[in-house]
């Protein structure tokens, strides 16, 4: 039996980083999941960023297959501002 992913809490973590910037505002956000369901849980992903950015930063999703243990969601965000100064950094691991 498959377990559904963890889609409600990896946008709930997404939203909650993105308001953590503030009064920062990110140009440029990456996210990484390292997952065997990365797919849906990219797209969860990009839907919170979407209703949390302040204004469009650019995105960069990311899925990484390798390593990824069954039943194991791990979610990597970070935001940078300008000159690529890194602002924050934040790790999750659903399961």
């Amino acid at each position: 039996m498959s377990q559904s992913p963890p889609l409600k809490e990896i946008a709930a973590a997404t939203q909650r980083f993105v308001r953590s910037l503030s009064p920062h505002r990110p140009q440029r956000v990456e996210a990484s999941v390292a997952s065997t369901a990365g797919m849906p849980l990219l797209c969860a992903v990009e839907a919170a960023l979407t209703e949390a950015l302040p204004s469009r930063a650019a995105q960069e999703l990311v899925w990484l297959t390798a390593g990824a243990e069954q039943g194991v969601h791990k979610l990597r965000l970070l935001a940078y501002g300008p000159g690529d100064q890194l602002l924050a950094e934040a790790a999750h691991e659903f399961t």
